[in-house]
């Protein structure tokens, strides 16, 4: 096998060992999966990493063979056809590592939105006691999809009205909205990126045309029932919003 061909696997391996572990640490891994998935990506940065030593070992020990086997060609003048680098096989292998470097990592937001719509049903629903639990959540506790669900629950969505909710989103501003209106919005993922589906509450805000895109904000006032796509949904009338950080953890998980 050619030398260089060997050493290559070694740095391809560990490159990506070295990739998965600096996602785990940042957190940015769980911009692509539920954070369920974390042992298997660490057994997969662990496993990648310890390959990467076992190429290693061999590399080096193959390395040590080719030099006493050169130095034995030259006493018997074998001649040896020179072996072709697989270039096309190196850089298939080194692809994912190289896409993951260079795409800057980033969760769902607004764009993505626009791309796979806004989900007003599922994945919002949790089976038996599960469900009870999610809806006895003091309302200022709630998060988005805890008041989706709370509203796709109940007989009456009224019943809703006037509790106090205070929830994290980003700002998604869809064209049939008025001025004074946009979604605090979060991703849902079951799975992965890929399955993710956005959820929303409509807020009213006097001055939600200057609020940014996609920004991130802190959204608090009292609940009434709202309409979207002729649906009903949580509207806010804002007593506050302010801008905050995105979460380290910017999906929600059914």
């Amino acid at each position: 096998m050619n030398k260089y061909y060997r050493w290559t696997q070694v740095i391809i391996m560990l490159a990506f060992g070295l990739y998965l572990a600096e996602r785990l640490w940042s957190g940015a891994v769980f911009f692509y999966i539920n954070e369920r998935f974390l042992p298997l990506i660490a057994f997969g940065a662990l496993g990648a990493l310890v390959l990467a030593g076992g190429a290693l070992w061999l590399a080096r020990q193959n390395n040590e063979y080719d030099h006493h086997h050169h130095d034995h060609d030259h006493d018997h003048e074998h001649a040896h056809a020179p072996q072709r680098f697989p270039l096309g096989t190196v850089l298939l292998a080194a692809l994912p590592v190289l896409l993951g470097v260079l795409i800057p990592a980033r969760p769902l937001g607004a764009t993505a939105i626009d791309q796979k719509g806004l989900n007003m049903t599922g994945p919002l629903t949790v089976s038996g006691g599960a469900a009870a639990t999610k809806l006895e959540i003091a309302p200022e506790k709630r998060t988005i999809l805890d008041w989706m669900r709370a509203f796709n629950y109940a007989a009456d969505p009224a019943e809703f009205t006037h509790q106090p909710a205070d929830v994290v989103g980003f700002v998604y501003r869809p064209e049939q909205l008025a001025d004074t209106q946009f979604l605090v919005s979060r991703f849902v993922v079951t799975c992965c990126a890929a399955d993710g589906s956005a959820v929303g509450l409509l807020v009213e805000w006097p001055e939600a045309a200057g609020l940014e895109e996609n920004g991130w904000v802190r959204v608090r006032g009292p609940v009434s029932v709202g309409a979207l796509d002729g649906r009903p949904i949580p509207l806010i009338t804002a007593a506050s919003i302010e801008p905050v950080p995105q979460p380290d953890q910017p999906y929600m998980y059914p």
